[in-house]
């Protein structure tokens, strides 16, 4: 599928710059904090509002992989982080008979509802391999914003913390009181 250079360059802008704080800034946005070192954007696209970009490492592919970060931006979903999440686990169980699901934290990120949870199929019949995935979803005023971090293996203690870093860096901000965007994100 042909990349829109457009896209790719505002999730790029996204993705590896840190939050760029403006007086007259009245919009919401989305940090999804740098990825690591060794990943790259294999695939993006663009369709009725909502922009997806999903990373792999430099070596691998969006078709074989096993690691992959997936950020998404929905704009005008406004369902809610908990029911994004419990859609979310539904299809995912229907998905993979073989399937567990674990909620880690429901509150707020930044005055907005959002929540964390973690999604495991132990055979994927589409691959024939397992998949550990890590999710955060924040709803913002405007869109909901989702960023995954998966495994098709059963990752380490330091790969999870790693996938956890991840999650604990994706922020959403505007320059209300209630949201307000800073320097490092919080």
């Amino acid at each position: 599928m042909k990349k829109n250079n457009l896209v790719k360059k505002l999730m790029l802008a996204a993705v590896m710059l840190p939050l760029a704080v403006q007086a007259a800034q009245a919009a919401e946005m989305a940090s999804f904090g740098e990825p690591p070192k060794d990943f790259k954007i294999d695939y993006q696209t663009e369709q009725t509002g909502m922009i997806m970009v999903e990373l792999v490492p430099q070596k691998q592919t969006v078709d074989n992989w096993t690691q992959m970060i997936t950020l998404q931006s929905m704009a005008g979903a406004n369902l809610g982080a908990e029911e994004f999440r419990n859609n979310t686990a539904n299809l995912w169980q229907n998905a993979c008979p073989k399937s567990s699901f674990n909620p880690i934290t429901e509150g707020e990120a930044n005055g907005y509802s959002a929540a964390v949870w973690q999604l495991t199929c132990e055979y994927n019949p589409q691959t024939g391999k397992p998949e550990y995935t890590w999710f955060k979803a924040i709803q913002g005023d405007d869109s909901l914003y989702v960023k995954q971090y998966a495994f098709r293996y059963a990752p380490n203690k330091k790969e999870i913390h790693n996938a956890l870093d991840q999650l604990r860096k994706f922020t959403v901000c505007d320059s209300s009181e209630q949201h307000l965007c800073s320097k490092n994100g919080k």
